[in-house]
């Protein structure tokens, strides 16, 4: 019960601390700009590279999504959490580049993301997993991520895919079955 209350107070405070750090931006104060894109980089950084598998292309559409949020953060309203506002941006721009640019990708290693310090997980190192997430279609793989690699609640993932709730549990589950079909047909399961 306590370990509830110190979490709910947790993530209060996060969303307190963002409210305050984007006042302090629009006020002009490079400093909190600064802290806003090291705590939420690695964030965006690892969904653009889920998305592109690409280390050099989420590098550029990561500053993309920066630059765009410094461009319009004078216009911004705090209404929930910042981290979902970016994740928006992020899915968008990522969306945005495979529309101008064409581009189709089948496989996509999704979980070998390295960390700062260049460490991949044992469960990242599955080519199996990657390449099953891989497979499934956008709508489904977004849900995936943004609920298992970067532990968004159900709601969280409605606001950032701009769908209800019950499409995003629709859309989870759907994933999740095609998960077990594909890692049941190569014997992980």
């Amino acid at each position: 019960d306590t370990k509830k209350k110190d979490v709910k107070l947790f993530g209060r405070w996060h969303w307190l601390e963002d409210k305050k750090l984007i006042k302090e931006i629009q006020q002009g104060n490079s400093d909190a700009l600064d802290t806003i894109i090291r705590k939420y980089y690695n964030d965006i950084y690892s969904y653009c590279y889920r998305k592109t598998a690409n280390s050099n292309t989420a590098t550029d559409l990561t500053q993309e999504v920066f630059l765009k949020v410094i461009k319009y953060i004078h216009k911004y309203v705090h209404k929930g959490k910042f981290r979902n506002y970016l994740f928006i941006i992020a899915r968008n721009t990522c969306h945005d580049y495979y529309k101008k640019n064409g581009v189709v990708i089948e496989d996509i290693d999704l979980l070998d993301v390295p960390d700062h310090d260049g460490n991949f997980t044992r469960l990242e190192q599955s080519d199996i997993i990657m390449n099953a997430i891989g497979s499934l279609p956008d709508i489904q793989k977004d849900v995936i991520i943004l609920r298992f690699y970067h532990d968004m609640k159900l709601k969280e993932i409605s606001e950032i895919t701009e769908s209800s709730l019950a499409t995003t549990k629709s859309r989870l589950k759907q994933g999740l079955d095609k998960l077990k079909k594909i890692l049941h047909k190569e014997d992980v399961f």
